[in-house]
C-alpha cells in the first residue's frame, strides 16, 4: 500500500491543494491521498471555520476523486493536532510494510523545526516539500538555519522536477532521514485570500470547487457579520 497523507487547516481547502495532490499521486503511484484537517494546530492563528466545517468541505472537494479522501483522526483526538502523533497513527494502521509519504508546502517544512518531534516524522515516513508561489526548493537546504537542521535531524535532500520522476525513482525505497523537495505546478491560491473575498462579497469561482463553494454560501462561512 502506498498512502500519501496531507495535513492543514484547510480553512478552506482550494484548487491549490488538490492540484498539488493530484500531482504527487500521479507522479508517486499511490493508492490513496488522505487530508488531514487539524482540528487544533499549535504553531498556527485559530483556525475561522470550525473543525465540522473544514471536514465537511474537503469531503466535498474530494467526492469525485476515488484516490483522494479525508481523516477524522485529528478531530477525533483530544488537545492539540500533533503532526508526530498523526504520523505514527497512520503507520500503526497500515503497518510497517506501507509506503507513506507525508506530504506538505515548503511554508511549512521551514517552520518544521519548531513543531513536536520533527526528527520522528521524517524518519517515520517519507517528507514530500512541494512548491509554492515565491519559494525556490532547491534553495531549501541553503536557508535552512543550524540550529534547524539539528532539530530536523540533519536530514538529507534531493530536488526533483515533477516532470522527471520515472517509475524508477518514484517506487525507489527511501532511506530513512530523505526529505524530497517535488516542483509541481504551483497555483498562487491562498486560503487567506479566499477568506477575505468572501468577506468582500467577491467571487471565488475558479478558486475552490463548486461544491465547496456551495457548503461555504449555504453556511455563510467567511461572510461579514451584519451589524
Amino acid at each position: 500500500m502506498r498512502i500519501g497523507v496531507i495535513g492543514g487547516t484547510f480553512d478552506p481547502i482550494h484548487l491549490g491543494h488538490l492540484r498539488a495532490a493530484e500531482e504527487i499521486h500521479w507522479a508517486f503511484g499511490l493508492d490513496r491521498i488522505i487530508f488531514v484537517p487539524a482540528a487544533r494546530p499549535p504553531h498556527k492563528e485559530k483556525a475561522v471555520a470550525s473543525a465540522i466545517h473544514r471536514y465537511e468541505m474537503i469531503s466535498l472537494a474530494t467526492v469525485f476523486t476515488p484516490y483522494f479522501t479525508v481523516s477524522p483522526i485529528e478531530l477525533k483526538r483530544p488537545g492539540r493536532s500533533y503532526t508526530v502523533e498523526t504520523v505514527l497513527e497512520f503507520r500503526r494502521i497500515y503497518g510497517e510494510d506501507a509506503d507513506i509519504y507525508f506530504i506538505m508546502g515548503v511554508d511549512a517544512f521551514l517552520d518544521m523545526a519548531n513543531w513536536k518531534d520533527p526528527k520522528e516524522i521524517i524518519n517515520s515516513v517519507q517528507v514530500i516539500v512541494t512548491a509554492r508561489p515565491g519559494w525556490r526548493l532547491d534553495q531549501v537546504e541553503g536557508v535552512l538555519t543550524p540550529e534547524q537542521k539539528r532539530r530536523l535531524g540533519d536530514p538529507k535532500f534531493q530536488y526533483l522536477k515533477i516532470a522527471e520522476i520515472t517509475s524508477e525513482v518514484a517506487r525507489r525505497k527511501y532511506e530513512s532521514g530523505l526529505v524530497l523537495l517535488v516542483e509541481v505546478v504551483s497555483l498562487d491560491i491562498s486560503s487567506h485570500e479566499i477568506r477575505k473575498l468572501v468577506e468582500e462579497g467577491r467571487s471565488i469561482r475558479f478558486l475552490v470547487t463548486d461544491t465547496v463553494a456551495a457548503y461555504m454560501a449555504k453556511n455563510r462561512l467567511y461572510q461579514k457579520k451584519r451589524s
